[in-house]
């Protein structure tokens, strides 16, 4: 059994590997237990907010964040058939953020960032900043002076010991399944197809980040850098849940699809395709004793407005500074209660509220309806002194700010 003075993390994701570098920077050795051989590099989040972007400023990752991808000063509101609704401008926020933009950059490459900068920190001994692959964290219990999780392994089943077991490992956590916590809400009636290609969308007057409504069909449009660096746009559409993948991959169904928004000559080169099921879900709380979560295990959400990912890192910076208060300057673990409080009331309020807003509006069938909220996006566009709450809102600053304010 491993030593426990440290804190164990389940899950290699984004979530769990900012969890890692923050308490390695703290000084508090950590065990991450991924039960893949690897970081996965298929097509998940891309978007980063501005508070994010604060947040790793504090930390030194930052500037490595902007280098790598692609900050993205405007986005676009479209409709299918009559093209721009509103073109936001995000430098309106300077005053509000060192940051106003977004930026796109994969999932996965900010996991290669933060395992390359731990992998370089001399001043931690290896054994305090464990990683540890093809480790699935399968149950954990919890007594009076720690944790114990049960790990599946390629040598077997082990236990590993630690003072407080974190959850990054995603909307199936076990880490979760083995908390005293519910996990309500509901799962959408469509699936969200992703496909990807090198066509190149911008000389034609989108934006890197677009969102496209449609009663029938809407679509979600924005650009990533890719496996190579040279640009890979994405494109997200519903799908219906009784369609097979096999149906939803056919190279037919697939062209339709891109070509159904935008035409052109000969077929794309579809890269990658991708399809999952759509939950909004939130954790009934974040903490159950020496157990705690944090990103998708915490909460999940559909993805149309880039929210979820950037509600974990919130939630990786906001747990990792009141453990260290705790281990370091003999704090009381009500903190974890408030980590618990400020947290989930903002998944409640916020990533919920507004990502299924964002899907509602997106697909709104009622056409006066439709007309109406595209005239409301019109007007925020013109009238600055809407425009900057509206896009407080939407960059994720409102609510991260809310978190705070929460006792």
């Amino acid at each position: 059994m491993a030593a426990d003075d440290r804190i164990l993390i389940a899950g290699g994701g984004p979530i769990g590997f900012t969890m890692a570098y923050n308490l390695a920077l703290k000084g508090i050795p950590f065990t991450l237990l991924e039960g893949g051989d690897k970081v996965f590099d298929d097509p998940r989040a891309g978007t980063i907010h501005p508070p994010t972007l604060e947040l790793f400023e504090s930390v030194g990752v930052t500037q490595t964040i902007l280098d790598r991808g692609y900050i993205v000063n405007n986005y676009q509101y479209r409709d299918r058939k009559t093209g721009v609704v509103a073109d936001f401008d995000l430098t309106v926020l300077k005053d509000e953020t060192p940051f106003p933009h977004r930026v796109m950059l994969e999932q996965h490459k900010i996991c290669y960032i933060l395992r390359d900068l731990l992998s370089a920190m001399e001043d931690v001994k290896p054994e305090d900043r464990q990683i540890l692959m093809e480790h699935r964290v399968s149950d954990v219990k919890q007594d009076a002076g720690g944790v114990t999780a049960y790990v599946d392994s390629p040598d077997g089943r082990k236990e590993f010991r630690g003072r407080y077991m974190i959850g990054c490992d995603g909307g199936r956590s076990q880490v979760r399944k083995s908390m005293n916590v519910d996990f309500a809400g509901f799962t959408h009636n469509e699936r969200f197809l992703v496909l990807s290609t090198r066509y190149d969308f911008e000389p034609f007057g989108y934006a890197l980040t677009n969102y496209i409504a449609d009663p029938v069909e809407w679509c979600a449009l924005f650009k990533v850098p890719g496996l190579d660096e040279q640009g890979m746009w994405r494109v997200v559409f519903p799908t219906d849940i009784s369609i097979s993948e096999e149906e939803a991959f056919e190279e037919e169904t697939v062209q339709r699809r891109i070509h159904g928004f935008h035409q052109k000559d000969g077929n794309y080169e579809v890269w990658h395709r991708n399809i999952y099921d759509v939950h909004q879900r939130v954790a009934s709380c974040y903490r159950d004793g020496r157990m705690l979560v944090a990103g998708d295990a915490a909460h999940i959400n559909n993805p149309l407005g880039g929210m979820g990912m950037n509600f974990g890192f919130h939630d990786a910076f906001n747990l990792t500074d009141n453990l260290a208060k705790v281990w370091f300057d003999g704090a009381s673990e009500d903190l974890f209660d408030l980590y618990d409080r400020q947290r989930r009331t903002v998944a409640q309020e916020y990533l919920q509220r507004q990502t299924i807003e964002n899907k509602k509006n997106i697909e709104q069938t009622d056409e006066a309806e439709r007309l109406k909220f595209h005239d409301e996006l019109r007007a925020i566009n013109a009238d600055k002194g809407k425009l900057v709450p509206y896009l407080m809102r939407v960059a994720m600053i409102e609510g991260y700010r809310r978190s705070l304010s929460i006792t």
